[in-house]
């Protein structure tokens, strides 16, 4: 098993040297516009708008931020729009952060989306969790091309959002580094339908939902970062290629969930190379307050991992450890729904295609060291029979296959833990 890095309790932050270097650049080319009337590099002061600076960027250009609080008021819902690809950067240090706080009422701290889209209002009455329409009002049944090429942010503090700390919708080519979601009520960084991603270094705390979720996304890399103290400390959901790894997850209700949804089939049906390695994941016995009605609130507390339903995936090399339902669980979708409200049979979001697909296939288990879990499940749960360090609940094999792994309980409704050839 790879050694696991020794990680911190949070994030380490910009170095102090890129201060100086960055404002030197920006200070040297501020002023300096491209050929369609965008400027290049700005800086932004406490008590500037940010939103102002970006609206003046040029594609691909630079909006330095200096530390401080702003609080964005120029947008009842959001408190940066963005939509173009740009180059977002606060210039924190270990003892100064960029903060952007809301200001009164908004929703979402900062929205990635093509300008289209801004006004997700005239489709959805609330942008809330979940996402109800408008009557008359139709969800799209296909993904977009994506429509913004390149973007960072980073160095930036997000706190006390209604809804999203940061959420990106159909973005190409992405770097979320140093970025710290505080208290954001449902998501704290949320790429969507976005590919070709990364998200480093950073951090989400208390979210009734998703700390980091990525959703319906492709080729995207989430390293070296800190969640703690939501439901859900990662999500990965109906998406392709994503690797979660060198990451610290403690004190969630459930640490990291990896699934495939019948609710978002139409727009990625399919969930595969899901890649979980090397990640600390331990202590998440969390209550669970997620919204009543929500496919998280059924999920006991004290899950470490969760697999549900996603196809060619890897965990490996992990440390799961103190987590008092299960460390590491492998299911099928229909399976483990079947007499809640999420029922494959009644549910009306379930079509005969996730259907046919909703069983958790050829995924391997290697390598983890996974210990002292399932010692206090709530008697109450269904599913309080199978707590243990291994729990595979799956109508067959499926060509799951368990290997090297060092643990002390499993549970599987096999007979058996299959081994892989």
């Amino acid at each position: 098993m790879t050694p696991l890095p020794r990680l911190r309790s949070r994030p380490r932050l910009s170095p102090s040297h890129l201060l100086v270097a960055a404002l030197g650049l920006a200070a040297a080319a501020s002023a300096r516009a491209d050929g369609h009337g965008g400027i290049g590099f700005q800086v932004v002061k406490p008590g500037q708008s940010i939103q102002r600076a970006i609206d003046r960027a040029s594609p691909g250009g630079w909006v330095f931020v200096l530390p401080g609080v702003y609080r964005e008021t120029g947008d009842a819902t959001n408190g940066l729009n963005i939509t173009k690809g740009l180059n977002l950067v606060g210039l924190s240090t270990p003892r100064r952060r960029v903060v952007l706080e809301n200001s009164g009422g908004q929703s979402n701290g900062i929205a990635v989306v093509p300008a289209a889209h801004t006004d997700c209002r005239k489709c959805h009455a609330n942008l809330a969790p979940p996402f109800d329409l408008w009557p008359g009002a139709k969800a799209s049944s296909t993904t977009p091309a994506p429509a913004i090429k390149g973007l960072t942010v980073s160095g930036i503090t997000i706190k006390d959002f209604v809804n999203n700390g940061l959420f990106t919708r159909n973005v190409d080519g992405f770097a979320i580094v140093d970025v710290h979601s505080q208290g954001n009520k449902n998501y704290g960084i949320f790429p969507v339908s976005s590919r070709n991603g990364l998200i480093t270094r950073s951090s989400a705390v208390g979210s009734d939902d998703s700390g980091i979720w990525v959703e319906t996304s492709q080729n995207v890399r989430v390293t070296h970062n800190l969640v703690e103290g939501n439901v859900n400390g990662f999500e990965i959901s109906n998406s392709e290629d994503v690797l979660l790894a060198y990451n610290e997850v403690r004190g969630n209700t459930i640490g990291i969930a990896n699934l495939f949804l019948p609710d978002i089939f139409s727009v990625r049906p399919d969930s595969r190379r899901i890649t979980i390695r090397d990640n600390h994941v331990h202590d998440n016995n969390k209550p669970n307050t997620a919204r009543e009605g929500a496919i998280l609130s059924t999920v006991p507390p004290g899950t470490g991992i969760l697999h549900v339903g996603p196809d060619d995936s890897v965990i490996s090399g992990n440390l799961v450890e103190n987590n008092d339902f299960v460390g590491i669980a492998v299911a099928d979708y229909c399976l483990v729904v079947q007499g809640s409200p999420f029922d494959c049979a009644v549910d009306p979001d379930v079509t005969p295609g996730f259907v046919a697909d909703n069983e958790a296939t050829a995924n391997r288990i290697l390598d983890n060291v996974v210990r002292n879990n399932g010692t206090n499940p709530d008697p109450t749960e269904p599913f309080a029979f199978a707590a243990s360090d291994l729990a595979l609940l799956t109508g067959g094999d499926h060509g799951n296959c368990y290997a090297g792994n060092l643990f002390g309980t499993a549970f599987s409704l096999l007979g058996a833990l299959p081994a892989c050839q």
